[in-house]
């Protein structure tokens, strides 16, 4: 048990994760190349690298920790200043605790029948009656006067204890004060008072009254107190608060939820109501033909569940794709809705309410992420969806642009306006919930929310496939460890082969290295084999050193080092030994020229020249003056793919870089083959003398 509790702790599979990265930055380190060096080659850059690693994840565990305590701190002490009336507080909480112990009293003797009930031959009828302290519990959080009340009023759904309580067993429409029971054929749903969300009046009051609340779900359901809350957002609350106001209603209800999750120890569903949306200017000309099944289907759309795990990248995403999902289903359907209106003013408000509609998109995002923002550890709770209704439809709509716009342009507000300013809405008067039609509140409670009631925590089902889903990631990381593992073995056992048949061709090269060394006299194309062997001493069979398989990767190919060392060996031995070979060929067609031709003759000086004139240097003019004269001395043995080969590796040498010659340069030489020029170019006597001291000055140029 001990070692299950270990192997599931977090800090354990961090610790983990800490020393294999530790162990990754000493063995790979070195092989890892940083800008142009090796900056991990030290052992103590390396002892630095992973005092980083384990200074920041320390970092990233205390800071959190640290925030908490000064957070709970701060609020205790709050709550401590602000103490009021004892008195007061002890019997709100007798009034709660009565309460509960009415409504569970009534959950354990009443039972209901459902509407399709099985008949059988022995009267077992009865077993499928359903208790309702069997149903799910959901709870309704929401800011005073966002509708709560109103929404479940007029959401069409069945009540089984109508006929003994009324349809709305509630202390009073216009406002909830502790806690409203609604018994429904398929849940109980648990209508909170605003201030229980919001704690604005009297905080201290509000905070143990919610308190208490949470302690009596905890203690009359222990094992599951609740299968879901349901979050509401009035659109005029979104639409008429500053974004103060805003953040701090969502960050209060972010902290309610918090509480629950912290006091229940459950990890539940958050369905977010945004009420009110017929005060969105168009609402009733966009939706008046609707009849009452498309009023009772579903407007909005849910979030794939991920519990525990839930993103604020991937929630951001999803609710900004549906969001504009259903924005376009409205411009859509848009000139069909306008088509049925002969009205034109009723045309109108209908165009505008998509527009109005993509209003609240960023104030809902915004609002969204602060109540949804991700947490340290597992989180507490997961958005499942959100939807859009209406209640009732009383009260002026009114229209953000055009508030907005009218007081920018200080225009005159009529008397007979029939749109209000959108921020001067008045929510401290409730709306009649007799009043009005329900929009797109039954389907959302009936075919959404009630049927996923095994979605909380508790579910015994769902504990299970989530421990599956936490061994099977584990066994997961450990497949990946031992196959990373052999990746890297196999790759370090590739390329030690692969080094090894390199070093075995090393001591033949190094031998034909020192044989042509003291091989001052010898041909040119006896350096044909040595220079092809350094050319191909990287290589090895079928391997491609650009593209290397994927088996001798994973940060330990040394293809590439071999080639650059291969390659510097073969520049230093182009010259070194190719280069006086060269000079050699160069010096020897001048010396040699008889002088019978004048071209000829021209190009051996100007190729001899060119060897200690960096201004006057063409490599492919030395490089083909150079095969020229070797084609016209070599023996008829050479094959033509040798001279291709000796072509390819003077290009290496005498293409990329000005050359000069290893040897001093003959002045005797160039001074007689420069005078033979000259006369050559049919100087007479006169000139010749003249071009005399020319030809001094050009032998002694160096």
């Amino acid at each position: 048990m001990r070692l299950r509790r270990l192997a599931s702790h977090r800090l354990f599979w961090g610790l983990i994760g800490v020393a294999a990265l530790s162990a990754l930055i000493w063995m790979v380190g070195p092989m890892l190349p940083l800008g142009e060096a090796h900056w991990l080659d030290a052992s103590s850059h390396r002892l630095l690298a992973i005092m980083l690693c384990i200074s920041l994840w320390l970092l990233l565990r205390v800071l959190p920790y640290l925030w908490r305590r000064w957070f709970n701190r701060r609020m205790l002490t709050s709550l401590a200043q602000n103490d009021h009336d004892r008195a007061e507080q002890h019997a709100a909480k007798e009034l709660l605790d009565a309460r509960f112990a009415e409504a569970v009293g009534m959950l354990k003797n009443v039972t209901f029948a459902q509407e399709q009930t099985v008949k059988s031959r022995w009267g077992l009828s009865r077993l499928r009656a359903q208790y309702l302290y069997e149903v799910p519990w959901y709870i309704i959080l929401g800011a005073p006067g966002a509708g709560k009340t109103t929404a479940l009023t007029n959401s069409g759904l069945a009540f089984p204890l109508q006929d003994r309580f009324g349809r709305a067993p509630v202390r009073g429409i216009g406002g909830t004060r502790n806690c409203d029971w609604w018994f429904t054929n398929k849940a109980v749903l648990l209508d909170t008072a605003g201030r229980y969300s919001l704690h604005e009046g009297q905080h201290v009051r509000d905070a143990s009254e919610w308190q208490t609340f949470i302690a009596l779900l905890k203690r009359y359901r222990t094992r599951q107190p609740i299968n879901g809350v349901m979050m509401t957002i009035s659109v005029a609350d979104l639409l008429s608060d500053s974004a103060e106001v805003r953040f701090a209603q969502a960050n209060a209800m972010r902290q309610r939820l918090l509480e629950l999750h912290k006091h229940t120890g459950i990890h539940y569903p958050v369905y977010v109501m945004v009420t009110k949306t017929d005060l969105l200017r168009g609402f009733m000309s966009y939706f008046s033909r609707m009849d009452k099944a498309q009023r009772d289907q579903i407007w909005g759309f849910t979030v794939p569940w991920q519990p525990q795990h839930q993103q604020d990248t991937e929630l951001q995403a999803h609710f900004a794709s549906q969001f504009d999902l259903l924005a376009s289903r409205l411009s859509a359907q848009l000139p069909q809705r306008m088509a049925h209106d002969a009205d034109l003013s009723e045309r109108a408000e209908a165009f505008l309410f998509p527009q109005q509609f993509n209003l609240i998109k960023p104030l809902l995002a915004e609002y969204l992420g602060i109540v949804f923002r991700h947490q340290e550890g597992p989180s507490g709770w997961s958005l499942r969806g959100l939807f859009f209704t209406s209640g009732t439809q009383e009260g002026l709509p009114f229209d953000r642009v055009m508030g907005e716009l009218s007081r920018k342009l200080q225009l005159p507000q009529q008397q007979n306006q029939t749109i209000a300013a959108w921020d001067s809405v008045n929510r401290s008067a409730p709306i009649p919930a007799s009043k009005g039609q329900s929009f797109f509140i039954h389907d959302m409670l009936e075919q959404v929310v009630f049927p996923e009631r095994g979605l909380a925590g508790s579910d015994r089902s769902w504990e299970h496939r989530n421990r599956l889903f936490h061994w099977f990631g584990y066994g997961a990381l450990a497949l990946a460890l031992v196959l990373v593992s052999c990746f890297w073995t196999t790759s370090y056992l590739k390329n030690n082969h692969y080094l090894n048949q390199i070093a075995q061709r090393l001591p033949a090269l190094s031998g034909q290295a020192r044989q042509l060394a003291h091989d001052n006299n010898g041909s040119i194309l006896n350096l044909l084999p040595f220079l092809n062997n350094l050319v191909l001493l990287p290589q090895n069979g079928g391997l491609n050193l650009n593209d290397p398989p994927l088996s001798m990767r994973a940060g330990l190919y040394r293809g590439e080092q071999m080639s650059d060392a291969a390659w510097s060996l073969y520049q230093n031995a182009l010259n070194t030994l190719l280069m006086p070979k060269v000079a050699q060929v160069i010096t020897s067609s001048l010396r040699d020229d008889k002088g019978n031709d004048n071209e000829y003759s021209r190009n051996a000086l100007r190729a001899y020249q060119m060897l200690y004139q960096p201004r006057s240097y063409d490599g492919e003019f030395l490089r083909g003056w150079v095969m020229q004269n070797l084609q016209r001395s070599l023996p008829a043995s050479v094959t033509s793919r040798e001279l291709q080969q000796l072509d390819w590796h003077l290009s290496q040498l005498l293409d990329r870089q000005i050359q000069s010659s290893p040897y001093a340069r003959d002045n005797a030489l160039m001074m007689h083959k420069l005078a033979v020029e000259l006369n050559h170019a049919g100087l007479s006597d006169n000139g010749a003398g003249s071009a005399a001291p020319i030809v001094h000055r050009l032998a002694a140029r160096r």
